[in-house]
């Protein structure tokens, strides 16, 4: 219960994992993210997939619980969980050399900037790592990445991606030192498609109704868009 509570879960330094898509990729993660532990109900031998997941479960390293169903759907964030809830201790904060290719080359790097909807941070953290973006950015102002929604909708994309997050003026200190462009996403910004990027830059995506703000604008090289009918 205390994991979905936001100042708890932030104090405990531990997020849910839910559905089986994401337990698979949290269990193949390619950064440091302890597994605390695991909660299994009979469900997941059910439902596509479950029964692989189950059996990779076996041999896991940490303790993996059996409880019936209606125990594990008051654990769960969703109105119809999967069979399967894990607890994960959330990653130390990388610093932005992180970020940094072979050699200290620039990143390619997507910053949040106050973007406030759990359900879009996932989707666009799912969508930097489908990309092969080098990490993300996520400024003050918005939703907490680790939230169970916001964990739920990246699909496992946090076990993949780096993730900091980072005052506005620390980051846009961060950008300037590495000569990093910023690209700012607006409607009435250059057709994407005609915009050739540097070797690294950073593609901001502002707050769904206020869009991105002055300070950040201020700094962009460029803003893009995708034209839509």
């Amino acid at each position: 219960g205390r994991l979905k509570v936001p100042r708890l879960r932030r104090k405990e330094g531990l997020f849910l994992v839910e559905g089986i898509r994401s337990a698979r990729e949290f269990l193949g993660a390619t950064l440091p993210l302890p597994i605390r532990f695991a909660v299994v109900s009979s469900r997941l031998e059910e439902l596509a997939g479950g029964s692989q997941l189950a059996a990779a479960l076996e041999k896991a390293p940490f303790p993996v619980l059996s409880v019936d169903d209606p125990d594990l759907s008051g654990l769960s964030d969703t109105e119809s969980p999967q069979g399967i809830l894990m607890v994960v201790q959330e990653p130390d904060v990388p610093s932005p050399e992180t970020f940094l290719g072979e050699g200290g080359s620039p990143p390619r790097v997507l910053v949040l900037d106050g973007v406030q909807d759990p359900g879009n941070v996932g989707t666009l953290l799912r969508g930097a790592r489908a990309f092969g973006l080098d990490g993300v950015l996520a400024l003050d102002g918005t939703a907490d990445p680790w939230s169970a929604r916001a964990v739920r909708a990246g699909a496992g994309a946090m076990a993949h991606i780096p993730l900091l997050r980072q005052p506005v003026s620390q980051a846009l200190s961060w950008l300037e030192d590495f000569k990093i462009q910023v690209l700012v996403a607006d409607a009435g910004g250059t057709d994407v498609r005609s915009v050739s990027p540097p070797a690294g830059w950073a593609l901001v995506v502002g707050n769904e109704g206020g869009g991105t703000r002055p300070l950040i604008r201020a700094a962009a090289s460029r803003l893009v868009s995708v034209p839509m009918a």
